[in-house]
């Protein structure tokens, strides 16, 4: 028998029973949309491994982030876009170069607004993209990523290695940018006009997704960056651990402590800082995960394989439902709060989560000048911004009022892996491990209880 998370000839099912990919099919009664579904068959389902994020300073600053320069930023996109604003609202600590070919900072500390600092600028010829913290942010581990996920690694330098492949397929990859770069956020930029619309209109963006409308199709993006030199967003989409749970937290720290490390090291110079910074705003997409309810107790990793990918579906459902419902989360310190994820982090209810992820990233980036400043960077253990992050026992907690989809077993290991009870009836926590990932499915869509908006 093959591991069940490879999605090979046979997946393991609980209580150890197995069943072949060959003869299970979906039950007769499922309905067309089921057995057509677009995670199932990997054309156009809907983009849901990043949460929506928008915070800033100014409430009448626009999503789009744009530069007082003269310049317009380049185009972005729905989940792209409120990366990308929470990136760029905030400051950078920054100081000029003595000069254009001195690269010696002149000793003068400002405050640099992030959509204001270009940090990469990726060129062929007199085609050039330059990106900000936020364009970086937004672009990280969802489309730009290697097929060895950072949480895989063996050791810490083994993660910051497969980190820095990854950030590399955006930063360091003349065979494909900036063309790449373009085509993408060009392609999602009718979203970022929606949510903008919404926004000003001061509506929660939540009730416009219904049913996935406006998500962008991964069929359709798959098309746009066909024929690059590293995996397209399909294949990132199918591993994409690092975006939950621990596996979230060991990304982030890889990045962190990688650009940690840059900064630290070499002559102390603006272009290194600058540098530093870029590998930041890259390690800072997997910090934000983190505060997407939907990003914190679904066991990912487990839920990966099977029939046309149909247990990674369960994933999802998990996901859609934390994110849409929301878990009462703790920080290490301080009191708790309201998290909501994916199609709500824009609304009105989860503003206190919003300034929490807002404080996480300017902490992780004011890390990052105070280590290229003084020459030194503190141990992981001291990471700043894991004093703000949820922690994994706040959202585990079982006075949650939303009782988990699925719930890892004593062993935690995918046999024993417990699915609600009743899945009808989000509040009780009851759950059994003879349940069938197919049929599971199945009943998630015969009742309608995931069609937007999700209740209670």
């Amino acid at each position: 028998m093959l591991d069940p998370f490879t999605g090979g000839l046979a997946f393991v099912l609980a209580n150890d029973c197995v069943a072949s990919t060959e003869g299970d099919q979906w039950p007769t009664s499922a309905p067309e949309e089921l057995v057509n579904d677009p995670w199932l068959n990997f054309e156009r389902r809907p983009v849901w491994i990043s949460p929506y994020r928008h915070v800033g300073e100014d409430a009448t600053r626009q999503l789009s982030a744009q530069r007082d320069d003269g310049r317009q930023p380049p185009p972005a996109g729905f989940e792209y876009a409120e990366h990308r604003f929470l990136g760029d609202q905030m400051n950078l600590k920054y100081q000029h170069p003595k000069s254009s070919t001195d690269q010696t900072p002149d000793g003068k500390v400002v405050d640099v607004v992030a959509s204001d600092l270009p940090l990469l600028k990726l060129s062929k010829g007199s085609d050039v993209l330059e990106l900000t913290y936020g364009e970086i942010s937004a672009l990280a581990g969802d489309f730009y990523g290697t097929l060895n996920p950072i949480s895989d690694a063996k050791s810490d330098e083994d993660a910051r290695t497969r980190f820095l492949a990854a950030y590399n397929t955006l930063a360091d990859n003349p065979a494909d940018q900036p063309h790449d770069g373009q085509v993408l956020i060009k392609h999602l930029q009718d979203e970022v006009d929606q949510v903008e619309a919404l926004h000003k209109e001061k509506k929660d963006p939540s009730t416009w997704y219904k049913d996935g409308t406006g998500l962008a199709g991964m069929n359709a993006i798959d098309k746009l960056i066909q024929g690059r030199h590293f995996p397209i967003y399909s294949e990132l989409l199918k591993i994409n651990w690092d975006h939950f749970g621990d596996n979230a937290r060991a990304a982030y720290r890889a990045g962190h402590s990688a650009a940690l490390q840059l900064a630290t090291t070499g002559e102390k110079t603006v272009d290194r800082l600058v540098k530093a910074y870029s590998i930041n705003a890259f390690a800072d997409h997997y910090l934000q995960d983190l505060f997407s309810a939907g990003h914190l107790r679904t066991p990912r990793r487990l839920l990966h394989g099977g029939l046309k990918n149909v247990v990674d579906v369960c994933a999802n459902k998990m996901h859609d439902e934390d994110c849409a419902l929301g878990l009462s989360v703790s920080a290490p310190k301080g009191n708790p709060w309201q998290a909501y994820g994916d199609k709500r982090l824009l609304d009105k209810c989860n503003e206190e989560n919003l300034l929490k992820c807002q404080a996480a990233i300017v902490e992780s980036s004011r890390e990052i000048y105070d280590a290229w400043d003084t020459r030194h960077a503190p141990e992981p253990a001291a990471y700043k911004a894991f004093d703000i992050v949820p922690t994994k026992a706040s959202a585990l907690s079982e006075q949650q009022t939303l009782a988990p989809l699925f719930k890892l077993g004593p062993s935690g290991e995918y046999k024993d892996l417990q699915r609600r009870l009743e899945l009808k009836d989000r509040k009780v926590w009851k759950f059994k491990t003879n349940w069938w990932p197919v049929t599971t499915v199945a009943e998630t869509y015969t009742s309608g209880l995931w069609k937007y908006p999700i209740t209670m």
